[in-house]
């Protein structure tokens, strides 16, 4: 049932209590005082059973540490931006552009015309959270359930491999010029053997986004991400699907999809939280890069004199823009590129292809599974770079918006066990992968119930995605139970399973697939804000 419906429904169910407390009083006026009489309520004890979605289309999302994977357990701002951002609702119903998530989970819908492959929506959905180094997703929905995302955040104190951070002091005058040259490094280790190094000369104004200086003892952050380990690439900000505000061939507002050579952000604030946004002069920022990368429009390894693209990530809004192309050059070290910095932000070193290149994407036909049941996908590029990752029931796995030429898709059972793996010289057009599925698996019905914490009367079915795996495992599985009712797919036989719905939290039972009968519900608490427990 619609929020309208339900709306409406609930105006009625007002309306026939009266007329039913009307008769209850004509008829028992004659046998009890007026007093008494009108002391009773006939719908006392019935519980109103509503199916419940916000709208047509439901999206829903989390908000994970980066290294771990696991929900952060601190709130998490979350700002909407896009070209279908005006149609964002929030659980209850109300439009929402910005709004704190207490516990990391995002629970929206979309008024209006369900999306479609022909005519997808767009979101930019930005998050930040204390401790975190912000970041953001490009979301292109294209369906009325679309599967649930998650934004790997990077925690300052503890990233993942691959992401390297350092900290030093620059100081200012009163006048927001900087009183001595500044050298700051990134650190190398196992996972991240290439640094990134920004030089900061004296006698530069630094100015904030208002054109006011930024004066005193200044923190200065620079991070870097490492093109060439998975836990990073899946944490780069802002991710590789998306669209630019303008790309290196002068086009405005495109889509399409990054290939990622390296990526650095440098930030400068002042006690008070002042940022420094704009430079006098430009600083310079010196990237060293790995030699076995290959150019992914070549397809031959980078090499001296190779031009690079480099587009500017704007942290506050999620927004790419094509900035210049930078040469590699030889040092000590291997190849570098210096990049030019007049304003502080994220730079990603990135080849770009439009969507336009490969307009209907690449499909894969999945050969020996079963309907129905589940498979987790992960696609890599020429570079075996990680690129996008989901789930799927279907037998036909449909990527949109890929760049054009050698890619990899690797398959997953619920279990975790490689199942099947396709290699392919253009990842545009369609593909069969046979597939080596698990023949013992089963389903297991479930239900989802949300309850006012505030009345006893009102039990909501929700329509929501759970997530659950096998306890102890790390891979988890997801399926969407409409009116509350549904089943978890692909499930060993016997085995201690966790359930469960992002809302304000992980609600979630364990259950055992070898249980046919008993309580197999996940249960929602809905705060007394909710409109619905309002009525």
């Amino acid at each position: 049932m619609s929020i309208y419906k339900r709306i409406g429904w609930l105006s009625r169910s007002r309306s026939y209590r009266s007329i039913l407390s009307s008769l209850l009083l004509g008829l028992m006026v004659g046998c009890q005082d007026l007093k008494d009489i009108q002391q009773l309520d006939p719908l006392r004890g019935v519980v109103f059973k509503i199916s419940y979605e916000p709208s047509p289309t439901t999206i829903q999302g989390l908000v994970v540490d980066a290294k771990t994977g696991t929900p952060l357990s601190v709130p998490v701002q979350v700002t909407i931006f896009g070209p279908d951002a005006n149609r964002v609702v929030s659980y209850e119903g109300e439009a929402v552009s910005t709004f704190q998530s207490p516990k990391a989970d995002l629970f929206l819908g979309l008024k209006g015309e369900v999306p479609s492959s022909s005519k997808p929506a767009e979101l930019r959905i930005v998050v930040s959270a204390t401790g975190y180094i912000r970041s953001s997703i490009y979301l292109f929905i294209d369906k009325a359930r679309p599967e649930p995302f998650s934004i790997r955040l990077v925690k300052k104190t503890d990233p993942p491999a691959g992401v390297v951070l350092n900290q030093e002091g620059v100081e200012t005058a009163t006048t927001g010029v900087t009183k001595q040259a500044k050298i700051i490094t990134t650190p190398t280790n196992a996972s991240m053997t290439s640094r990134a190094t920004v030089t900061i000369p004296a006698n530069i104004l630094l100015t904030d986004a208002k054109g006011q200086p930024v004066s005193g003892n200044l923190s200065a952050q620079m991070v870097a991400y490492s093109s060439q380990t998975e836990l990073s690439l899946r944490a780069f900000p802002g991710g590789f699907t998306t669209r630019v505000t303008r790309d290196d061939e002068g086009n405005a507002n495109v889509k399409g999809t990054f290939s990622p050579i390296g990526y650095l952000s440098i930030e400068l604030t002042s006690a008070s939280g002042q940022k420094v946004a704009t430079l006098s002069q430009p600083v310079i920022a010196t990237l060293e890069i790995a030699g076995q990368l290959k150019n992914p429009q070549t397809g031959q390894p980078l090499k001296l004199g190779d031009q690079l693209p480099v587009f500017s990530y704007n942290e506050n809004t999620g927004e790419w823009t094509y900035e210049q192309h930078v040469p590699l050059t030889q040092a000590v070290t291997g190849l570098v590129v210096s990049i030019p910095v007049r304003h502080l932000s994220g730079y990603h070193l990135a080849f770009w292809t439009p969507s336009g290149n490969c307009v209907k994407g690449g499909q894969w036909v999945l050969s020996g599974k079963p309907e129905g049941k589940p498979i987790k996908w992960v696609l890599y590029n020429a570079n075996q770079q990680y690129v996008s990752d989901g789930l799927s029931s279907e037998n036909t796995i449909t990527i949109p918006r890929l760049s054009s030429g050698t890619a990899r898709l690797d398959l997953f059972s619920p279990d975790g066990k490689l199942v099947g793996s396709s290699m392919v010289s253009d990842a545009c057009g369609s593909h069969t992968v046979s597939v080596t599925y698990p023949q013992n698996l089963i389903d297991l019905d479930i239900s989802v119930t949300a309850y006012c914490e505030n009345r006893t009367d009102i039990v909501v079915s929700p329509s929501v995605w759970v997530r659950y795996r096998k306890v102890g495992a790390d891979i988890w599985q997801q399926s969407f139970l409409t009116a509350g009712q549904g089943k978890l797919v692909g499930l060993e036989p016997n085995t201690e399973y966790e359930a469960g719905v992002d809302y304000n939290g992980f609600n979630s039972v364990r259950i055992n697939s070898g249980q046919t009968s008993g309580n197999q519900t996940i249960r929602i608490k809905l705060p007394d804000t909710i409109s619905i427990c309002q009525q």
